[in-house]
């Protein structure tokens, strides 16, 4: 008997991908009585609720998995709006969950080979799927998550070839991308869902940590394939976000030790992050984010966050924090001297504070 798998298709201003989307959900070979879609608009505004009702409910159960639409015209944001479905997912007794982006389809084998994955591991919490472009197959959008030291995730392998890659299946990750992830369904009810103190970003690699800090792994299934419809935006909400979750992190995850080991590391590259804002117009982004520590709501969250941690935590910071680096790469900001001053020394520091990690 397989599995059954809950996909939770989040799809805010996703009408134009709806129909491929679509098609290559009818031609999943996963077991079709196996499966259910849950798709969540939240609260789009460009019709694609209505195609939903006049064009894929329809074909419920026929052609296509069970599909439930959960839409009341609200957009609760990525974390609250997968947190959603997942706990339907929960209710319904679904043995794992599969966040599905709204600008991303799969190979019709990506879901049987990730639980496939899943199954024969019972610590694997999540699986990543090895995402390429859209509109380019052989180009890498993402292979996994990467955390730098400083708490920026980013994706690894971005603007790669594909043919370049050289990973074992169930190879380990920091943590899955939320745009195509298997999580089972019995680790996140252990650990929690989604954190909705995020308003967005960072998400899925606070998740990813979580799961990893309760003795789960995370790993690429390098056969289960999506291809996302991605292009990088320089978004200064984006930013403004990214800069205060990334302080959250760091400041929930890390021991006091470990922080106070790498605060000298930590402080220069927050000077080099107030340069970069300056030189990139980000500045009131990067003041924004600054004035959220005055902010209660911060605060709360980042105690609460600690409270997790402190519960469910099953392993050392040395562990925790053994693959994550100090270089950025691949990313569409990298420039000569990102890549040939700054990850260089950043991560020949970092390399150097790792060693004297014994806790």
């Amino acid at each position: 008997m397989h599995p059954r798998v809950g996909i939770i298709y989040l799809c805010h201003g996703n009408l134009r991908h709806l129909p491929e989307v679509v098609s290559s959900l009818a031609a999943l070979d996963f077991p079709h009585d196996r499966l259910s879609v849950m798709m969540i608009p939240n609260g789009s505004p460009d019709g694609i609720t209505k195609e939903i009702q006049e064009k894929v409910l329809p074909r419920s159960k026929k052609d296509l998995p069970e599909i439930i639409l959960h839409d009341d015209g609200v957009n609760h944001g990525f974390a609250t709006a997968n947190n959603i479905g997942i706990r339907w997912a929960i209710e319904n007794n679904f043995d794992y969950v599969f966040l599905h982006n709204g600008d991303l389809h799969l190979h019709p084998s990506a879901i049987t080979e990730a639980v496939a994955l899943a199954q024969s591991d019972l610590r694997i919490g999540s699986v990543q799927s090895l995402v390429t472009y859209w509109h380019d197959h052989q180009k890498v959008n993402v292979s996994g998550g990467m955390i730098h030291v400083a708490g920026y995730g980013f994706a690894r392998d971005n603007g790669r070839l594909l043919a370049d890659l050289n990973y074992d299946n169930g190879a380990e990750i920091n943590y899955a991308s939320g745009a195509a992830v298997v999580y089972r369904v019995s680790a996140l009810k252990e650990v929690g869902l989604l954190e909705e103190g995020f308003q967005m970003y960072h998400e899925d690699l606070e998740l990813g940590l979580r799961l990893r800090l309760s003795g789960y792994r995370n790993a690429l299934c390098t056969k289960s394939l999506a291809y996302h419809d991605y292009s990088f935006s320089r978004n200064p909400k984006k930013f403004a976000w990214m800069e205060l979750y990334r302080w959250v992190v760091v400041k929930s995850y890390f021991k006091f030790f470990t922080l106070f080991l790498l605060l000298p590391l930590l402080l220069a590259i927050e000077a080099g992050t107030w340069m970069m804002a300056l030189r990139g117009g980000w500045l009131k982004a990067k003041l924004w984010a600054f004035g959220q520590w005055f902010n209660p709501a911060t605060w709360k969250l980042l105690f609460a966050m600690r409270r997790r941690v402190k519960r469910l935590r099953k392993i050392s910071d040395q562990e925790l924090l053994r693959l994550f680096t100090g270089s950025i790469e691949a990313q569409e900001t990298s420039n000569s001297w990102m890549d040939k001053v700054i990850n260089p020394a950043v991560e020949q520091a970092w390399q150097a504070a790792y060693k004297l990690i014994r806790w």
